[in-house]
């Protein structure tokens, strides 16, 4: 049974809220084709505090939260371009909606055109 994760700042805002929030901004930018999961993610969750979920890991720091994301990009764009709109879509989507803040966004593209 997976035990539901809860952040200590906004204990109603569960983690799970917060991947959803990220995986649908992140898909939402133009460019980006979907998340990736690797299996060595799945490997890492099951020993990890900090679980990945479909592509997105967070962890809670002090100066806020920090967000990796695992993406598929289409084949001929820019990958640097949608990185930072991906960014920029995530740390908006998250503070707005949540109240939490982001330290940092990490894009990391695991294909492209694929």
């Amino acid at each position: 049974m997976k035990k539901e994760t809860r952040n200590s700042q906004y204990p109603e805002i569960s983690d799970e809220m917060v991947y959803s929030i990220v995986s649908l901004a992140a898909t939402g930018v133009d460019g980006v084709e979907r998340m990736s999961l690797r299996i060595t993610d799945e490997i890492i969750e099951k020993f990890s505090i900090t679980p990945t979920v479909k592509g997105v890991k967070i962890s809670h720091e002090p100066e806020g939260l920090l967000v990796g994301v695992y993406l598929i990009t289409a084949a001929g764009v820019d990958i640097v371009k949608v990185s930072k709109e991906v960014q920029a879509k995530i740390k908006e989507s998250v503070e707005s909606m949540t109240g939490l803040e982001i330290a940092a966004v990490n894009v990391r593209i695991e294909g492209s055109g694929i």
